[in-house]
Formats: C-alpha cells, sequence, structure tokens
C-alpha cells in the first residue's frame, strides 16, 4: 500500500526567491534556463510530496534541504498534518545554512 502523498505550501518567501531566481535566470541566460529550473521546481515539489524525509537535514533545527540546480531549496515537514512547508530558496554557494537559521 502506497503512503500517501504530503500537502506542498510554499511560504511567500520562497516564493519571493524562486521569482527573483527565475527573473535572473531569463535576464543573464534566457528562457531556456528559467524553463529548465521551473522543470527542476516541479520534480522537486512531486519528490518532497512523496518522500519528504528524504533532504538532507539542516543541523538540528528540524529543517530538511535539498539541491536544486544551483540553489538550495530549506524546508520543513510536519508528519502529523501530512504537509511540507517550503520556505526559502538559496544560492547554493552563499552562507544559507546561517540565513536561514537565523530566520528559524
Amino acid at each position: 500500500m502506497a503512503s500517501p502523498s504530503y500537502e506542498v505550501v510554499v511560504t511567500p518567501s520562497f516564493e519571493r526567491d524562486l521569482d527573483a531566481a527565475v527573473r535572473y535566470y531569463l535576464e543573464q541566460s534566457g528562457p531556456i534556463s528559467a524553463g529548465r529550473l521551473m522543470d527542476e521546481f516541479d520534480s522537486f515539489r512531486r519528490l518532497v510530496a512523496a518522500l519528504p524525509g528524504h533532504g538532507s537535514r539542516v543541523g538540528d533545527s528540524g529543517l530538511r534541504w535539498r539541491r536544486l540546480g544551483v540553489f538550495v531549496a530549506v524546508y520543513g515537514v510536519d508528519d502529523d498534518a501530512h504537509v511540507v512547508t517550503l520556505l526559502r530558496l538559496c544560492y547554493v554557494s552563499s552562507d544559507w545554512r546561517r540565513r536561514v537559521l537565523g530566520e528559524a
């Protein structure tokens, strides 16, 4: 029997981060690269809905992360409510752990 899929909730912060990333790709690399990022995001959403615990832990914060192209998607999982909350999308070479944990 398959386990139920989790609901994926996108926070306003994650939405702003994703919008900024798409705009950057559109300006710097064009629509094909921006489209690839959105395809990767769609695949990521399906993955965390099906396997929410699959991402690596962010220290002992209870948060998880997964690579999304040149970005890191940070999310929380509420197993009781079957909800994954997408919190931030950060450039992988930034100090994203400090940024995220400073907000947590």
